[in-house]
């Protein structure tokens, strides 16, 4: 496919550049300070590298988005802030009702996946999620415990080992603080989700050593579909009550079928007169019953989150410190949605059989009620580490470290199939009159499920640091250390759901262990006084993979005391994870556009509805590996300008991926490349009758693209100071090559060509506004993509499938700050001010709208208030 571009569009950007007046966003290392003579800058440590340098710029691409910053955003998770940046390309899952993961916010820089983008907490890797099994949840790092998020938009397993192909985020305590503050907001949401937050924070500091620490609390409120006025009133399932025919699968398992009709009709006479049930008749004259799960169904869960951190330093002697961090988190969250789906053999001489033949009903347990899942989340983190300063030029390092994250999951109004049979065959249940049924019988066919997860790491590292000689340029340093690490994973369904026995439940049990021996070394070798290079290796063995050695070379070359350029090369890789490895089948009635399916249930071609979906592992599931390179130049044109332009490109072998069932329905359908076990089975009508979706190695991702940063501070004297930041990401290509070929993603739906935000402030004594625009650039709905060649997106707009046809999203978020005289600041604010609905997309029906890129808040009001002591 062509990629389209829109000039016009661009050259508006250009325009808004030129004429900007930035600041905000600043390098890593402007952030630990500066000073009039350069040759006493503290040397700092910046995400990317081991060794501590005072360059102001270097060979590196590292965005900050510093303490200020994240208080303009007005954001009260790390999450919110960074799911919102340009980096993150094409969206990042979020917290979302129904899902197996609730409560788990993840990011994808570049778009490569939340399992390829490495989060760290003060330069050590957070948490891995035990609800995924991979990746780090977000969701979990309160805004107000951060000093600042440093952003590595570059491979970098050469430093940190696996998982670090898209890029690094270093999100950094603070410390260093003392005094006292408390800090509370609140959110109200245009469209449901209302918010409240809070927090406290201390330190105190002595001679020989300091502490602080503080407690924060967020509560998200759940929003329900209904809430928003773009979305579907009416989404029909076909889990409803309709007699199936009986069929036989390959392994001679008796398995349901397509509509059983009888006189044009496959529904269970009287059972289609419920609430949110209704009849459908096809172009045929055949009638069926759907069951419209829109008023049943939230869009985000409600997550509530409890965070302590405790940070400490003492000074043992002149030469050696030690330090202890603690992180603790404790997170609820709560999902709804409809009712239980599920289909339940009867036989031809079951008095709810009205066929005359064993059948299937195809039925939903409406009078059970809806589902709810309650998830509780309780991770803890503890660091202690040893620094010695053995001489003037020499350093070791010692850490030991233990993190466990756990989660129980409680589900309740879930359907046990053996006894729910045995009562729908005997007529106890009745299927003609759903609601009829007594309580007593009601709770005899509906379980509570449970499911028990967690994913602990315990670390041991040392490093030695040291100065070599004196080149030119400055002198020459060594780092070399090694890690080791246990991982031990484990995905514990209750035995009814693992035995299979559980309707409406979506998953199955997966555990797993590894050991993780690493070896890493990093030179610097400043040759002159405007060139350096940085040389960095690591060797990792996995007890459960094998050996990868990943190396990296980065240069930097400053020809002009204003303008510096860098580049790098490096190679990375990612093992296959646990979950994906040892995951056990598990049943996922998941929501899929396929024309033959809503045709035989009488639906439009287009509507979305519920299929028998399977999620199943992959045990021959290959290590993927990558590489990565990019080139920058840094130039500052003026005294109150500065630009840096990276370009990047980074290529990934055997890449794991995630196939939905949609992704396997349409590769089916288009003939494209599938992992040999996922694949579509069909019904005789052409129905589909179950997908089976699941990992595999893709084959080869090529993805580049461009990042601009623009940044000035004007000092308007008695106006005051204006400082604003454009930061945007342009992505070139994200092809897939496979053997039958390549496909170009940028440009279709779901992946935008770029991002951007535009930050400005105006400060003025006590007083001060900040305005952001929120930018994503156009990419067309789903059905435009599908229909391409046959229908223009202008034709496909008339039917309704979309609403636009070019042009950004822009979204505008305005704060207004108050320093007040008795030590306390007062923030009021909106983000999406201007209340600008997601845009619409029927291919994600009932909500319309990708989720991944857009929310369905609409404009959110906030107030906060922090006072300092």
């Amino acid at each position: 496919m062509n990629i389209k571009t829109n000039s016009g569009l661009r050259r508006g950007a250009l325009v808004v550049a030129i004429g900007l007046s930035l600041s905000g966003t600043v390098a890593a290392q402007e952030a630990a300070g500066s000073s009039t003579n350069a040759t006493t800058l503290d040397r700092i440590e910046i995400t990317g590298s081991r060794i501590k340098r005072a360059d102001v710029e270097g060979a590196l691409p590292v965005t900050v988005i510093g303490r200020q910053d994240i208080e303009v955003s007005g954001r009260a998770t790390v999450a919110d802030i960074l799911q919102n940046s340009s980096f993150n390309s094409f969206g990042s899952f979020v917290p979302s009702s129904g899902s197996s993961a609730q409560s788990f916010a993840g990011l994808s820089l570049r778009g490569l996946g939340e399992g390829r983008t490495l989060i760290l907490i003060d330069g050590r890797r957070a948490a891995v999620s035990p609800l995924t099994g991979e990746g780090q949840d977000l969701s979990s790092i309160p805004a107000a415990a951060v000093e600042r998020i440093e952003i590595l938009t570059d491979g970098a397993s050469a430093i940190y080992g696996a998982d670090a192909i898209g890029g690094v985020v270093n999100v950094i305590t603070r410390k260093n603080y003392e005094g006292f503050q408390v800090s509370a907001g609140a959110t109200d949401n245009k469209y449901g989700g209302d918010a409240s937050e809070a927090s406290v924070l201390f330190g105190a500091a002595g001679e020989r050593g300091s502490v602080m620490g503080g407690i924060s609390y967020t509560d998200q409120k759940i929003s329900y579909v209904s809430d928003y006025p773009w979305s579907d009133t009416v989404a029909g399932s076909s889990y409803s009550n309709n007699y199936l025919n009986v069929l036989t699968d390959a392994n001679g398992n008796r398995v349901a079928g397509s509509n059983l009709y009888t006189n044009g009709s496959s529904v269970v006479p009287g059972g289609c007169s419920g609430t949110n049930f209704y009849e459908s008749t096809s172009s045929t004259g055949r009638t069926s019953c759907l069951y419209n799960y829109v008023g049943d169904m939230a869009d985000t869960a409600s997550i509530k989150n409890k965070n302590l951190f405790l940070r400490s330093e003492y000074a043992l002697s002149d030469a050696w410190t030690i330090n202890a961090d603690i992180y603790v988190n404790r997170k609820n969250s709560t999902s709804v949605y409809a009712p239980v789906p599920e289909s339940i053999f009867v036989s031809a001489d079951s008095p709810n059989n009205t066929t005359g033949q064993d059948a299937y009903i195809k039925h939903r347990f409406a009078a059970l009620d809806k589902r709810y899942t309650y998830t509780d989340e309780n991770s803890y983190d503890v660091n202690l580490s040893l620094h010695g300063q053995l001489t003037d030029s020499t350093s070791v390092d010692f850490g030991v470290r233990s993190n466990e994250a756990r989660a129980t999951v409680t589900g309740y109004n879930y359907v046990n199939i053996p006894v729910a049979e045995q009562y729908f065959e005997s007529g106890q249940y009745n299927a003609f009159d759903p609601y009829a049924n007594s309580q007593e019988v009601l709770d005899a066919i509906s379980t509570t499920i449970g499911r028990n997860t967690f994913y602990k790491q315990k670390e041991f590292n040392a490093q030695l640091t040291t100065d070599l000689f004196t080149l030119p340029g400055g002198v020459s340093s060594l780092a070399v250390g090694g890690e080791y690490s246990k991982h031990d994973y484990a995905d514990i369904y209750d035995q009814q759901s693992a035995a299979g026995n559980v309707g409406g439940s979506s998953g199955n049990s997966a555990w797993g262990e590894r050991n993780l021996t690493s070896g890493f070394a990093e030179w610097s070798l400043p040759i002159f006084d405007n060139f350096s290079a940085d040389l960095a290796v690591r060797y990792d063995h996995y007890s459960d993979f094998g050996d990868s050695t990943s190396p990296k070379l980065s240069l930097r070359f400053q020809p002009l005391h204003n303008l510096t350029f860098r580049t790098s090369y490096g190679k990375g890789f990612r093992a296959p994870t646990l979950q994906a490895l040892n995951q056990q089948d598990a049943f996922s009635a998941d929501s899929v556009t396929d024309e033959a399916t809503a045709l035989a249930y009488g639906l439009a071609a287009s509507s979305s509805i519920q299929i028998n979906g399977y999620h199943v592992a992959n045990p021959d599931l290959k290590a993927e590996t990558s590489k990565q390179f990019s080139f920058g130049v840094v130039y500052d044109p003026f005294s109150w300008a500065n630009i840096t332009l990276d370009y990047w490109n980074t290529e990934i072998k055997n890449q794991i991926k995630w196939y939905s069932a949609q992704t396997v329905i349409n590769r089916t359908a288009l003939g494209q490349y599938l992992p040999d076990n996922l694949s579509v089975v069909r019904n005789s009508d052409g129905s589909i009758q179950a997908v089976y979706a699941g990992y595999g190695n893709e084959g080869l991702v090529k993805t580049d693209g461009i990042d601009l940063n623009i940044r000035t501070q004007f000092d308007l004297d008695d106006w005051g100071r204006l400082t604003s930041t454009l930061q945007g990401s342009w992505t070139h290509s994200y092809k897939v090559d496979s053997r039958y070929g390549s496909d170009e993603y940028v440009g279709t739906s779901g992946y935008p060509e770029w991002r951007a935000n535009l930050n400005t402030r105006w400060e003025r004594g006590d007083w001060s506004v900040a305005w952001t625009m929120n930018m994503i650039g156009y990419e067309p709905g789903y059905y435009v993509d599908y229909y391409e060649g046959d229908y223009s997106c202008s034709e496909l707009k008339s039917e309704g499938y979309v609403k636009r046809c070019s042009g950004a999203y822009i979204t505008h978020d305005l704060q207004l700050n108050y320093q007040a005289p008795w030590n306390a600041t007062i923030s009021l604010g909106a983000r999406n001010l201007t209340n600008k609905a997601p845009v619409y997309d029927v291919a994600y029906s009932p909500t319309n709208f990708n989720n991944y890129l857009y929310n369905g808040y609409g404009r959110q009001l906030y107030v906060r208030y922090t006072q300092n002591f």
